[in-house]
C-alpha cells in the first residue's frame, strides 16, 4: 500500500510541477473557496449549526437544477460543485486533492483507474454505509456493481458509464451503396465493410473506419474471446485473441484503412471533431459520443447518423455485443465529512439518472431506466430513439477491454507503452507481446 501510494504522489508531484501553474478549477456553486483561511471559517460555520460544506470535483457535472434539488432536500449540506478540465491531466489533479489535507469530498474515477486508487488506501471503504442503508448493489447496479469493488469490498459507487458501438455516417454510406451495418455483424464483415467505405472515399480524404489510441482500444472487440490473465494469474497476452486483435488494427492502419496511430497522435485527433467533421465513414466510440452529438456549436456535423453494435469476434461469439466501462463516485480516505459526502452520493446515484441521461451519458442506477430516458438521452443529438435505445438494452452482451485483476493499471500501461512502438514499426509483434508478458509477470510477482 505505501508502495502504491508513493506511486501516485510521484505523479501527482510531476503534474503539479508540469502544468499546475494556472488555475483551472472553476467554481460553480457555494463557497467562495474550500482551502485556507475559508476551510476555517466553513468550520466555525459548522459549529454554529450552519451547513456542512462539501467538495465535489468533476470534470462533466450535473444540471444545477439537481443541485439546488438536493439542496432543497438536504439543508444541513451545501455541496460546492468544481468543475476539472476533461483532459489527459485530470485524474492527476483529483490525486492531488484527494492526498492533500481533505479539500475534496466527492471524488469520480473512470474507466478502470479507480482500481489502483482503490488499492492505495486513497478511498475510503463504503461498505458499513452500504450495508447500513441496505443498499442492494447487484439489484441496483447490475454488471457496473464490480467497478466499485476491490478485495471484496466497495470504495465505489456506479454513476454514469460508457458502451461503445459502431457510429455510422448514413449519407456516406447511402452514397457509396454500401449496406448499413447490422447488429449481428462478424469482425470479419467489418472490416470488409470499413475496406469498401475507405475505397469510396479515398479521393475525398475520407477512412473508412477510426480507432482511437487509449490504452486496449485495440481489444475492445477481442474482448468478447480473450483472456487477460491464465489460470495461474500470470499474464495471458499472447491468447490468440488479443494476437489477433493487435494484427488487425495495424493491418487497417497500414493499408490506409483507418487514420493510422502514429498520426492520431502527431495531429491530437479525436474522436469526437474527427468523425462528426467527416473524416470517416463509421468509428468505434462510446455512448459519450451522443453527448457531444448534442454540442451542435462545437460539433456542427449536418449528417444522418446510425449506431450498430459491435462485430462479434467470430461465429462463436453470441450477440449483440457491446464492450462497456464504469465511473464510480467515491470518498477521499482523507475527507472531514464522510457522512455528507455518502448522502450526496447517494441522492446523485438515484435521483439523477434524468440529469446523465440528458448530458449524452449513461446512467447506472438500473431502476430508474424507462423509455422516457432514452428519450432524453437522445434528445438535442439529432439521434433516432431506435439507436439510442441499444445503449440500454439488458439484452446486448457486455464485455470490457479495461483489465480489472492484479495488477490491472500496471498491466494496462506496460501494454500502452509497448504496444504502440509495434503500431508505429518499432517493434515486431514478436517482441512487443514478449516484453508484455515479462514486465507483467514482474508487477504481479512482487505482489
Amino acid at each position: 500500500m505505501k508502495k502504491m501510494t508513493s506511486i501516485l504522489m510521484c505523479l501527482a508531484l510531476a503534474a503539479m510541477t508540469a502544468g499546475c501553474g494556472q488555475s483551472s478549477d472553476h467554481k460553480t456553486t457555494g463557497a467562495a473557496d474550500s482551502s485556507g483561511a475559508a476551510a476555517e471559517n466553513m468550520a466555525k460555520g459548522e459549529e454554529k449549526g450552519e451547513p456542512v460544506v462539501i467538495n465535489y470535483y468533476d470534470w462533466d457535472i450535473p444540471d444545477q437544477k439537481f443541485i439546488d434539488e438536493f439542496h432543497a432536500a438536504n439543508p444541513d449540506i451545501q455541496v460546492v460543485v468544481h468543475s476539472i478540465p476533461a483532459n489527459g491531466e485530470r485524474l492527476t489533479k483529483l490525486d492531488i486533492l484527494a492526498m492533500s489535507g481533505g479539500d475534496m469530498d466527492v471524488m469520480p474515477i473512470s474507466d478502470g483507474d479507480q482500481f489502483v486508487r482503490f488499492e492505495s488506501g486513497m478511498m475510503a471503504p463504503l461498505d458499513e454505509f452500504i450495508e447500513r442503508d441496505g443498499l442492494d448493489m447487484e439489484a441496483s447496479f447490475g454488471k457496473y456493481a464490480v467497478w466499485g469493488q476491490s478485495g471484496g469490498s466497495y470504495y465505489g459507487i456506479p454513476f454514469r458509464a460508457t458502451q461503445t458501438g459502431v457510429y455510422y455516417n448514413k449519407d456516406m454510406f447511402d452514397e457509396a451503396k454500401v449496406p448499413y451495418p447490422s447488429d449481428d455483424w462478424t469482425l470479419k464483415e467489418y472490416i470488409e465493410t470499413a475496406r469498401k467505405m475507405a475505397e469510396w472515399g479515398k479521393d475525398q480524404g475520407i477512412y473508412g473506419t477510426y480507432t482511437h489510441t487509449y490504452a486496449n482500444e485495440w481489444a475492445v472487440v477481442a474482448a468478447q474471446k480473450g483472456q487477460w490473465y491464465t489460470e495461474d494469474n500470470r499474464c495471458n497476452i499472447k491468447d490468440p485473441a488479443w494476437q489477433t486483435a493487435l494484427e488487425t488494427r495495424k493491418m487497417l492502419d497500414d493499408e490506409g484503412t483507418q487514420m493510422p496511430y502514429g498520426q492520431i497522435v502527431a495531429v491530437k485527433a479525436v474522436i469526437n471533431s474527427s468523425f462528426l467533421g467527416g473524416k470517416e465513414a463509421m468509428v468505434n466510440a462510446g455512448s459519450w459520443l451522443v453527448r457531444d452529438m448534442k454540442n451542435k456549436d462545437k460539433f456542427p456535423f449536418d449528417f444522418s447518423v446510425g449506431v450498430a453494435c459491435l462485430p462479434r469476434f467470430d461465429e462463436t461469439v453470441e450477440g449483440p455485443c457491446s464492450n462497456y466501462s464504469c465511473s464510480v463516485l467515491g470518498i477521499p480516505e482523507n475527507s472531514g465529512h464522510k457522512e455528507e459526502a455518502w448522502r450526496f452520493i447517494r441522492f446523485y446515484v438515484e435521483k439523477c439518472s434524468d440529469y446523465i441521461a440528458a448530458s449524452g451519458n449513461l446512467p447506472t442506477y438500473l431502476p430508474a431506466y424507462s423509455e422516457e430516458m432514452i428519450d432524453i438521452f437522445c434528445e438535442g443529438s439529432g439521434l433516432d430513439v431506435e439507436y439510442g435505445r441499444k445503449f440500454f438494452d439488458k439484452e446486448i452482451n457486455l464485455t470490457t477491454n479495461k483489465i480489472i485483476g492484479p495488477c490491472g493499471a500496471q498491466y494496462m500501461q506496460i501494454g500502452k507503452e509497448e504496444i504502440e512502438q509495434y503500431f508505429n514499426g518499432e517493434k515486431t509483434l514478436e517482441e512487443t507481446l514478449d516484453n508484455i508478458e515479462r514486465r507483467v509477470n514482474e508487477e504481479l510477482a512482487k505482489q
